[in-house]
C-alpha cells in the first residue's frame, strides 16, 4: 500500500510573493565620478597616538601599479617607509628626490628607485657617495594629490607634475625661467637613502647610466634595496628605466664642466627651454627584467601620451574601479553635508589603498624576474647593491589544468605580497571586488612556491622575506579561494599547502614554511624562546590548510599531485585546536609557556609573554574560527562580556564615547590598538557573545574616531591597502573574522545606501535611516525576508540582490539569541485543509506546511510528509524554486502539497508528519510537525441500475450480479475495493465519518470481520 500511495501523491507549490526594498540598483556601467573623494595625503603623517604613521606614498599611480611616481623623503625609525613622512600641521617640508616605486604604508623600507630632483642651479641630487644633499624645500599648501596625479611647488620656484600608467611614469617640470632648467638623476638612490644608518652604500659598479648625445634618451639600471633589513629578504634586486624627454641638453660653454656627464652613475644635466615655455616633459617606463622591456612597457602603455591625457586615463581606470562600491550620497555631492563629505572622504581613500596593492611585477611581454635563487643562497644582505643574476621568465611558462581538466594561464605578475598583513581581510575584499587581480595575485603566490621551492611569506621584487612569524599564505589562499578567487593552479597550490603544512624541510629560499615544527608538534607550542604570538600565526596557518584543501574537494585531494587524505585534514584540524595549550587556566589569558619538563604535560607560564607589535589583550580575539571554545575555556560569555568591555573602553549601556588614544593605544597599549592587524577581528567578538548591539556600537566608534582625513588620519602603517580593507568592510557593515572560512561577521553599515558590484551583479545595501545617529540594527532583511543572525555566508551576500537594515537609535535584541555560526533551531507545523479524504477523489486534502527558523532567514530544503516512517512525498523549500513567505511578517517559508489517493487504497487513518530537512544543517536544524490525523474514506455508493435502465443504455450487454462471499461487489452498496463485507464496511465508515466529525474514531480489525476470497 506505501509504494502505491507514494507514487500516487501530488504536489505543488504556493503562489510566489516576494517582497522587495523600493531603491532600485543604479545602473550596469553608469558611474559616479568617485575620485573627488579620494585624498592620498591621508595617512601620511604620524598618529597622535600610536606613534606610527599610515607610511603611505601620495605618489601617481594606477590601480595595482608598477609605478607609484612621488616623492621620497627623510624618514624617522620606522615611519616614512613609504617614501613619504611630514608632520600632520607642518606648512613646510623637503623631499630629497622623487622616485618611481613605493610601497604602500609598509613598516619597512624599499623600493624607492630611480631618484631624481629638478634644480634650478647645477647641483647634484646627491653627494658624490650617493647620499642625498640640499633636499628641496616646498610648503604643504602648494601640494596636491589626487588618484593618478601628484603636484608640487618646490620653494625654488620648480612646478612638479607627476603622473603614472601601470609600468611608467610622466612628469612635467616647470623651471621660473629658461635658464634654470636643470634636472638631477642619481641610479644609486633607493628607499634606503632616507635613513642615515643605511643611505649612500650603493657603489656604482652596481647600477648603470646612459645619456644619449642630446639628452633625450636616458637608461640605466639601479637596485631596490633588500627589503625590511635586517628581518627581511637577503636579496637586492634591479630595476631597469628608459626615460625620453622633450627639449635637448644645453651646451655648457666651460668644457671642465661635470654637467651633462655621468658620474658614478649620477648626472647634473641642463636642458635647452624656450624662454616662452620653460617646462621639461618626460616619460619613463620600468621594468624587472632590462633597459630593453623597460622601453617596451613605454612604448605600449605611453608612446606619445601628454601628461593631461595619462592623468585623464588614470581618473577613468580609477572610477571603473572605485565603482565597485558605490554609495548613493556620492551620485549628489553638491548635497552633502560636512559630515557625509568626511565619511566618503574616508570610504574612497580606504577602498582606493586597497585596489592599489599588491603591485604589477610582469612586463607588457608577460616577463618578470624569477623568485628561485641560486645556490649556495645568499644569508647576508649585500649594502653595496649587489644583485644575484637570474633568466627571466614568464607568465606564458605557467599554464596550467583546471581540476574540470580545461586549461587555465593567467596575464599578470604580482609582487608586494604583505600576507602576514592581508590575510585578515584585504585578500578577502579583492576576491569579492577585483577578482580578476585576486586570481592572478592566487596564481602568482603559486608560481612563486613553484620558483623558490615553497609558498613564500612576504615577497618584495622577487625575493621572499620572513618579518613576521606564520606561514601566512595559507589562509591568504584559502581566504581568496572562499571568496570566490579560484580561477587558478589550485592542484598545485594544494600541492604547496600540503607540502608547507607536512614536510618539515619545506623552504622558499631558505625561509622555512613551519620553523621547529618538531618542536611545535612534540609540544603543542612554540616555547618561550619564541613569540608568544608566533603560536596563534601558526594554528591560522594551520587552519588556513586545513580549510583551503577542504574546499577545494576530493577531486583535487584525490589528484595524484596532491595525495591530502582524511588522515591529513584530521591531523590539521587537531593542530588548529593546539591554541588551548596557551591559555592559563588561572587567569584565562594566553600565554607563553617554557618546555615541558615531562612529556605529555605543559610547561610553566612565562609571564607575560611576548606578543608581536602588539598586547594579549588585542591577539586573544586574533582567530575567530575558534571563538567558541575560546570563550568558554576563559570563563564564559559574561567574562567575555568584560573583557571586550575593557579592551575598548565600554559600559554595559553601549554609551560610552571612547577616546582616540582609547582605542588606538599603539602596541603596548591594554586597551584597543587600532593601528595593527592583531585586533582587527575584535569589535565583532561580542557577536559571538549574545551581544551583537555591541558590536554595532564599537564599530561605529571606531569608524569615527581612528580615522579622520587629516594627513594623521590613519591609526597606524596601512600594510599595502591591509588597514584601509578594514575600514571598507567595517563601512559596509561586514568584516571575515576568521579569514580562511567564506563568510561574514555583521554589524550596522555606514552609509544608508550603497550598491556593492562583484562580476557585474549589483547587491544593494540599504537602512531605513541615518546610521550616525541609529547605529544599532533594529531588523534585517536580505531579498526581502527576515534575517536574524549576526553572520552571514559569502554565498548568501554574492546571491543576494537586496540586504536591508532597519536601524535604531537604541541597543536592540536583534540576533541577540541566536548564534552567529551554528546550526539555529527550526519550527516545522502543517495545516490540513480536511480531515478525511475519500479515495479516488479528485478534489484533494492541502497539505500546507510551515517552515519558521529561530534566525528568521527563510528555510532552505526539503519537506518531507511522512506516515510513520515511510516517506509518502517530498517537496523542495527555498533554493531554485519559487517559495512563499508564510505569512505577512513571518519569516518562515510555506509550501502546499495536495494529496489524493487511488480506488485501491484501503480504507484508513494516515498518521501524517511533516519534517523539514534543512540543505545545511549547519546552518537550520531539521524540525517536525505534530502528527495529523487524515480519514481515508470509501467513495460515496453509486446507485444500483435497473435492468430495464441497463438494457436501455447497453441494449447488446447484459450484466448479471453474482454475490459473493466477501466480495466488494454485492449489488447492495457495499465499499469498494476494500476487501470488506457490507456490514463491516459500513460500520468502518460510520466510524471514520464519526472521527471527521470530532467523535472518537472506532478501528474495526477486518481481520476479526472476514477474510477477501477469490
Amino acid at each position: 500500500m506505501a509504494a502505491g500511495l507514494a507514487t500516487a501523491l501530488a504536489f505543488s507549490l504556493a503562489p510566489t510573493t516576494f517582497s522587495t526594498p523600493a531603491v532600485a540598483a543604479p545602473e550596469v556601467g553608469k558611474q559616479i565620478e568617485l575620485t573627488q573623494f579620494v585624498n592620498p595625503l591621508i595617512g601620511t603623517s604620524v598618529s597622535s597616538t600610536s606613534g606610527y604613521a599610515g607610511n603611505i606614498s601620495p605618489g601617481a599611480k594606477m590601480p595595482f601599479g608598477m609605478v607609484t611616481f612621488g616623492p621620497d623623503m627623510s624618514r624617522t625609525n620606522y615611519n616614512g617607509s613609504g617614501g613619504y613622512l611630514v608632520p600632520a600641521n607642518a606648512t613646510e617640508a623637503s623631499v630629497n628626490f622623487f622616485s618611481l616605486t613605493h610601497l604602500n604604508g609598509v613598516g619597512c623600507p624599499g623600493q624607492g628607485v630611480v631618484g631624481m630632483l629638478p634644480r634650478t642651479t647645477p647641483t647634484s641630487v646627491s653627494n658624490a657617495s650617493g647620499v642625498p644633499q640640499q633636499p628641496a624645500k616646498f610648503q604643504t599648501s602648494s601640494e596636491t594629490a589626487s588618484p593618478g596625479e601628484y603636484s608640487v611647488t618646490l620653494d625654488s620656484g620648480v612646478g612638479v607634475q607627476l603622473g603614472a600608467t601601470e609600468r611608467t611614469g610622466i612628469a612635467r617640470f616647470t623651471y621660473p625661467a629658461a635658464d634654470k632648467g636643470y634636472f638631477s638623476l642619481d641610479t644609486r638612490l633607493n628607499g634606503t637613502s632616507n635613513s642615515s644608518s643605511t643611505r649612500g652604500k650603493v657603489k656604482p659598479e652596481n647600477v648603470s647610466l646612459e645619456i644619449s648625445a642630446d639628452g633625450k634618451v636616458l637608461s640605466g639600471k639601479t637596485v631596490a634595496p633588500a627589503f625590511c633589513i635586517p628581518w627581511g629578504t637577503a636579496y637586492n634586486s634591479n630595476v631597469y628605466f628608459y626615460a625620453e624627454f622633450d627639449k635637448p641638453l644645453k651646451a655648457q660653454a666651460d668644457p671642465a664642466s661635470t654637467v651633462n656627464k655621468e658620474i658614478n652613475g649620477s648626472t647634473v644635466l641642463q636642458y635647452d627651454l624656450p624662454a616662452n615655455d620653460p617646462t621639461l616633459n618626460m616619460r619613463v617606463g620600468i621594468s624587472p627584467v632590462s633597459v630593453e622591456n623597460a622601453e617596451l612597457n613605454l612604448r605600449t602603455e605611453n608612446e606619445s601620451s601628454s601628461l593631461e591625457q595619462v592623468k585623464a586615463a588614470a581618473t577613468n581606470k580609477w572610477n571603473a574601479r572605485l565603482n565597485t562600491v558605490q554609495v548613493d550620497q556620492a551620485a549628489n555631492p553638491g548635497a552633502l553635508t560636512p559630515e557625509q563629505h568626511t565619511n566618503l572622504e574616508k570610504f574612497y581613500t580606504s577602498l582606493y589603498r586597497v585596489l592599489g596593492s599588491p603591485t604589477i611585477y610582469s612586463d607588457v611581454n608577460g616577463d618578470f624576474r624569477s623568485l628561485a635563487a641560486n645556490k649556495p643562497l645568499t644569508t647576508v644582505v649585500d649594502p653595496t647593491g649587489r644583485v644575484e643574476e637570474r633568466a627571466p621568465v614568464n607568465v606564458a611558462d605557467y599554464d596550467y589544468t583546471k581540476p574540470d581538466g580545461s586549461k587555465g594561464s593567467y596575464s599578470t605578475h604580482y609582487s608586494g605580497l604583505s600576507f602576514w598583513d592581508t590575510y585578515r581581510s584585504q585578500a578577502q575584499l579583492l576576491a569579492i571586488l577585483a577578482p580578476d587581480v585576486a586570481n592572478d595575485v592566487a596564481q602568482s603566490t603559486v608560481v612563486d612556491g613553484m620558483q623558490c621551492g615553497a609558498l613564500p611569506h612576504w615577497v618584495d621584487a622577487s625575493d621572499d622575506s620572513t618579518p613576521m612569524s606564520g606561514d601566512n599564505a595559507l589562509p591568504v589562499l584559502a581566504g581568496s579561494y572562499a571568496f570566490g578567487a579560484r580561477d587558478f593552479d589550485v592542484v598545485t597550490a594544494a600541492k604547496l599547502v600540503k607540502q608547507s603544512a607536512f614536510d618539515p624541510t619545506s623552504a622558499c629560499n631558505g625561509n622555512k614554511s613551519f620553523p621547529n615544527s618538531a618542536s611545535y608538534l612534540d609540544f603543542g607550542y612554540y616555547t618561550d624562546a619564541d613569540h608568544a604570538s608566533a603560536n596563534i600565526e601558526r594554528f591560522n596557518s594551520d587552519y588556513g590548510a586545513y580549510s583551503f584543501l577542504s574546499a577545494v574537494g576530493e577531486d583535487v585531494r584525490n589528484n595524484p599531485a596532491v595525495a591530502v587524505t582524511d588522515s591529513d585534514l584530521d591531523k590539521l584540524a587537531d593542530r588548529t585546536e593546539l591554541w588551548k595549550n596557551m591559555v592559563d587556566p588561572a587567569t584565562g589569558k594566553l600565554v607563553a609557556r617554557k618546555a615541558p619538563t615531562t612529556p605529555g604535560t605543559l610547561g610553566d607560564v612565562v609571564s607575560p609573554g611576548s606578543f608581536h607589535e602588539s598586547t594579549e589583550p588585542n591577539y586573544f580575539w586574533s582567530f575567530g574560527q575558534s571563538w567558541d571554545d575560546l570563550i568558554e575555556t576563559t570563563g564564559g560569555n559574561e567574562a567575555a562580556i568584560d573583557r571586550l568591555n575593557a579592551l575598548f573602553s565600554m559600559d554595559d549601556e553601549l554609551t560610552a564615547k571612547p577616546t582616540l588614544a582609547q582605542l588606538n593605544g599603539g602596541q603596548d597599549a591594554q586597551t584597543f590598538y587600532m593601528g595593527n592587524e592583531p585586533g582587527y577581528q575584535a569589535p565583532w567578538a561580542y557577536n559571538w557573545v549574545g551581544r551583537p548591539a555591541a558590536s554595532q556600537y564599537v564599530v561605529s566608534q571606531l569608524r569615527e574616531t581612528a580615522f579622520s582625513t587629516a594627513r594623521d588620519g590613519m591609526p597606524g602603517n596601512d600594510d599595502m591597502g591591509a588597514q584601509s580593507s578594514w575600514f571598507v568592510f567595517a563601512s559596509l557593515g561586514l568584516f571575515p573574522v576568521s579569514p580562511s572560512d567564506p563568510g561574514l561577521a555583521i554589524s550596522s553599515p555606514l552609509f544608508p545606501a550603497a550598491t556593492l558590484w562583484a562580476n557585474g551583479k549589483p547587491t544593494r545595501i540599504t537602512t531605513d535611516g541615518d546610521p550616525a545617529s541609529s547605529p544599532f540594527i533594529a531588523s534585517m532583511e536580505v531579498d526581502g525576508h527576515a534575517y536574524g543572525r549576526s553572520w552571514m555566508k559569502a554565498s548568501t551576500l554574492e546571491q543576494a540582490s537586496n540586504v536591508s537594515f532597519k536601524l535604531s537609535e537604541k541597543p536592540t535584541e536583534w540576533a541577540a539569541n541566536v548564534h552567529p555560526t551554528k546550526a539555529a533551531a527550526t519550527t516545522t507545523t502543517a495545516e490540513l485543509s480536511a480531515r478525511s479524504l475519500e479515495i479516488g477523489s479528485t478534489t484533494p486534502v492541502n497539505a500546507k506546511v510551515t517552515v519558521e527558523s529561530a534566525d528568521l532567514t527563510l528555510p532552505k530544503g526539503t519537506v518531507e510528509i511522512r506516515n510513520g516512517n515511510t516517506l509518502l512525498a517530498s517537496a523542495p523549500l527555498g533554493g531554485t524554486s519559487p517559495v512563499a513567505k508564510a505569512a505577512a511578517g513571518s519569516a518562515g517559508a510555506a509550501v502546499t502539497i495536495p494529496i489524493t489517493v487511488p480506488n485501491s487504497t484501503p480504507v484508513s487513518v494516515m498518521k501524517l508528519v511533516a519534517t523539514f530537512v534543512p540543505a545545511d544543517p549547519s546552518f537550520l536544524a531539521s524540525s517536525a510537525s505534530g502528527v495529523a490525523d487524515l480519514a481515508l474514506t470509501a467513495p460515496a455508493a453509486k446507485p444500483t441500475p435497473t435492468a430495464e435502465a441497463t438494457a436501455s443504455a447497453v441494449p447488446t450487454q447484459t450484466v448479471t450480479n453474482v454475490p459473493t462471499t466477501g466480495s466488494s461487489n454485492d449489488g447492495s452498496g457495499n465499499l469498494a475495493n476494500t476487501g470488506l463485507p457490507a456490514a463491516a464496511g459500513w460500520i468502518l465508515l460510520l466510524g471514520l465519518l464519526a472521527a471527521a466529525a470530532g467523535v472518537a474514531t472506532v478501528v474495526v480489525n477486518r481481520r476479526r470481520l472476514g477474510r477477501r476470497h477469490g
